[in-house]
Parts: structure tokens; sequence; C-alpha cells
């Protein structure tokens, strides 16, 4: 399988974070249909008010060239504008254990 994973960590700006997850959720929203999309999750942490993750599972690059290139993740990168402390940390990672299904 040539699954692709990324964990990604968005920094909103001071006081913006509630803003910024509701742009964001509607990036998740749309997420449903996209096909080659298994895992689309979206976290507020807990420890740093500012701080945003997301956990991203794609059935290959494909997948994720095509969520990268959609109308709503344009979308989202337009709407965000000034909500955000800097660019967001993306990591690939490779799952090595996992429980559960796919």
């Amino acid at each position: 399988m040539s699954e692709i994973v990324y964990i990604v960590k968005m920094t909103a700006a001071e006081g913006r974070r509630d803003e910024a997850l509701a742009v964001l959720g509607k990036l998740v929203a749309s997420t449903e249909d996209e096909p080659g999309t298994l895992q689309y999750a979206m976290h507020a942490d807990d420890a740093d008010g500012d701080v945003i993750w997301f956990y991203e599972r794609y059935e290959d690059k494909a997948a994720f060239d095509a969520h990268l290139s959609s109308a709503a993740m344009a979308e989202a990168i337009g709407s965000l504008g000034g909500m955000l402390a800097g660019a967001p940390e993306l990591r690939q990672v490779e799952v090595t254990h996992r429980k559960g299904g796919l």
C-alpha cells in the first residue's frame, strides 16, 4: 500500500484560533467527498491555546495532491489571511502499528 500520512501543526495568531477553527472546519467537512482521503481529523491543542493539529491519511500521493489542489483548500487558504502566526508545519510520518481497519 502506498498510503501517505501527515501530521500538521498550525499556530493561530493570538486570539484567532476560534476563527481559524471555523474556517478549517469547512475544509474538514469537504474531505467527505474526496476519494482517497481516508482520514482527516482536526484537533485543538489543550496545552497551547493557539495550536491546531491535523492527522491526515491518504490512499496515495495522487489523493494527497488532489486534496492540496481542491477548491475547498484554495478557499480555506484564501480565508485564513491574518489568522495564522506562520506557515503550517507539515510532517510526513510512517504508520508502523495501528489498531483497527485500514
